[in-house]
C-alpha cells in the first residue's frame, strides 16, 4: 500500500482560531466597515472561552488593522487602509542585507515606476499635475537643503505612482522608497547628482504633461539606472571602509 506524507496538523491558539473567524466574517461582509461586534461575553460563550481569550482575539485584530477597540464602548469594524501592508513590506526590507538587495529594490522599482510614468501620462488628473510640478519646484528650491531636497524628491516618486490611478502603485513603492531614503541622501553629496536628478524629475513631469507615454516611461527608468548606480558605488564604497 502506498503510503502518503501528510503534514501535521497545524495546533493553532484558541485566541487566533476566534480572530481568523472573525476576521473572515469581515471579509464576508456580516460586520460591515463602522459597525460594532458583539460583547466580549457575547463571544466568550458562542466560542466556549474565556473573555480573557476573546480579548487577545481582539488585539490580533486590531494590530492586522482590522478593528478599533474604544475603551468602555467595544470593538468596532475599521475602515480598511494600505498602512498595514506597507509597514509589513517595510519591515522586511529592513530585515535584507542592503547590500544584497539593491538591486532587487531597483528591478521592482522600474517595474512599478516605469508602468506608474505611462499611465500617470493617459490618466494624470489636473491636481496630479500641480502636485508633480509642486514637489520639482520644491527640490530646486532646496537644491543646498538635502533633507528637504530628499523629501521633495521621493514625495515626487509616490505622487506619480497616485496619478497612475491604480491605487496599489503607491501601497507597494512606499517602503521601497523608504528603504532607500538615508542612501538616497548621501547619494545628493555626489557632485552633479543633485542637477541630474532635477532635471529628470523635470523632464518626467514634462512628458506626462504632454501625454508622452513612451517619453515619460522611457526617462523615469533612465533616471531609476542613474540613481541605481549612485547607489551601488555608494555602499560598495561604504562596505569596503
Amino acid at each position: 500500500m502506498q503510503m502518503t506524507n501528510f503534514k501535521k496538523l497545524e495546533r493553532k491558539p484558541l485566541s487566533e482560531a476566534i480572530a481568523q473567524q472573525i476576521e473572515q466574517a469581515i471579509y464576508d461582509g456580516t460586520f460591515a466597515v463602522g459597525s460594532q461586534l458583539p460583547a466580549e461575553q457575547q463571544l466568550a460563550s458562542q466560542f466556549g472561552v474565556s473573555r480573557n481569550v476573546v480579548r487577545e482575539a481582539f488585539k490580533h485584530l486590531k494590530e492586522r488593522g482590522l478593528i478599533d477597540i474604544q475603551n468602555g464602548m467595544g470593538a468596532y469594524v475599521s475602515q480598511p487602509t494600505s498602512n498595514m501592508t506597507s509597514s509589513a513590506l517595510g519591515r522586511y526590507l529592513r530585515m535584507q542585507d542592503h547590500l544584497d538587495i539593491i538591486t532587487d529594490l531597483y528591478e521592482v522599482r522600474r517595474l512599478i515606476e516605469g508602468e506608474s510614468a505611462r499611465m500617470a501620462a493617459l490618466r494624470a488628473t489636473q491636481d496630479d499635475l500641480d502636485h508633480l510640478l509642486g514637489c520639482v519646484e520644491r527640490m530646486e528650491r532646496h537644491a543646498g537643503n538635502v533633507n528637504a531636497w530628499a523629501d521633495a524628491d521621493l514625495d515626487f516618486h509616490l505622487s506619480l505612482a497616485t496619478a497612475s490611478g491604480n491605487s496599489l502603485f503607491p501601497v507597494l513603492l512606499q517602503p521601497l522608497v523608504d528603504h532607500l531614503r538615508e542612501v538616497i541622501m548621501e547619494g545628493y553629496m555626489e557632485p552633479g547628482a543633485a542637477e541630474r536628478g532635477l532635471e529628470a524629475h523635470r523632464k518626467v513631469y514634462l512628458c506626462i504633461k504632454a501625454q508622452d507615454t513612451e517619453g515619460a516611461h522611457r526617462t523615469i527608468l533612465e533616471h531609476l539606472r542613474d540613481s541605481e548606480r549612485r547607489v551601488e558605488r555608494l555602499t560598495t564604497h561604504q562596505s569596503a571602509s
